[in-house]
């Protein structure tokens, strides 16, 4: 019967995960386990759609249930996508590029779901020829960090589900045991339809204006002359900032590894601009400053 089809209309790619989760038998409840598993699993799609943002944001990565074995609740996942680009529905290059390369970024990133954003950065530059080198002339770049410490967060909070219960990925370069870990509190990403979006990285001094001192990672520097806000994604700097209280007075300045997103709406008119604080490198004070700390 053509109502009954429940055929998935996608194309296969090369690639296959296990999510394994042990549980009690006799002693779990079954929507637990089963609504934890389709929580990960939907954590899982939303970071290889992170993965994909920089090739093609029509791309929807999607697992496709190969197999459910014994023993613990162990899901074998294949990667397929809805929505590939004509050009490349055929290309079995293309298609094994892409599995390879969701394999591998989930297998790095997944190590660390509470990695903070320097560390990020530094499992993306493992990926960034993973990108250049994607059959055909054109490469691709990484995505941005913010949305990986998005993406992250939500395998986070899915793993939530499963207090004191193991909660295993494995794939073809090893297994990987996600941790119990508090999610940072989530970043809600804009519409990507019918936007455009512009991503600078670079190493910069941003003087300070305003810290932050109750926590909320956002302060206020002046760049080019003006003043404006700044996310701070280096927790670990952050954290550290906060429970010694290192001094920081009106002109210090922060050596920072940095990444800038622009937003364009259909007509190319700059609709945001978000600057993020990869990593702070060190404090600058001036020199009469210093002196006179000294």
């Amino acid at each position: 019967m053509r109502g009954m089809d429940r055929t998935l209309d996608v194309e296969k790619v090369e690639g296959e995960i296990a999510l394994v989760i042990k549980y009690k038998p006799g002693e779990s409840h079954a929507i637990d386990v089963l609504q934890g598993a389709i929580a990960l699993v939907d954590s899982l799609d939303r970071l290889d759609h992170v993965l994909l943002s920089s090739v093609d944001t029509r791309l929807e990565p999607v697992s496709v249930l190969n197999d459910i074995e014994k023993s613990s609740l162990k899901l074998l996942l294949a990667r397929a996508l809805r929505s590939v680009p004509d050009e490349h529905l055929h290309n079995p290059d293309w298609k094994k590029w892409i599995g390879a390369l969701l394999v591998k970024g989930k297998h790095l990133l997944l190590q660390r779901i509470d990695a903070d954003a320097p560390e990020i950065q530094r499992t993306i530059d493992q990926l960034t020829d993973d990108y250049r080198h994607a059959p055909g002339l054109v490469g691709y770049e990484p995505p941005r960090i913010a949305d990986i410490q998005g993406a992250l967060d939500d395998v986070a909070k899915a793993r939530a589900r499963f207090p004191r219960q193991p909660v295993q990925i494995q794939t073809e370069f090893g297994d990987i045991d996600l941790p119990e870990t508090l999610p940072a509190p989530s970043m809600v990403p804009i519409d990507p339809d019918r936007l455009t979006y512009v991503v600078n990285r670079g190493r910069e001094f941003f003087k300070i204006k305003q810290p932050d001192m109750l926590g909320q990672a956002q302060w206020s520097v002046i760049r080019n002359g003006r003043a404006v806000r700044v996310d701070i994604l280096h927790k670990a700097w952050l954290d550290d900032y906060h429970a010694r209280g290192m001094p920081l007075l009106p002109g210090d300045s922060l050596e920072c590894q940095f990444e800038e997103t622009i937003t364009y709406d259909d007509q190319q008119n700059e609709i945001d601009r978000r600057l993020a604080i990869i990593e702070v490198i060190r404090v600058v004070s001036p020199p009469q400053q210093r002196n006179l700390l000294g």
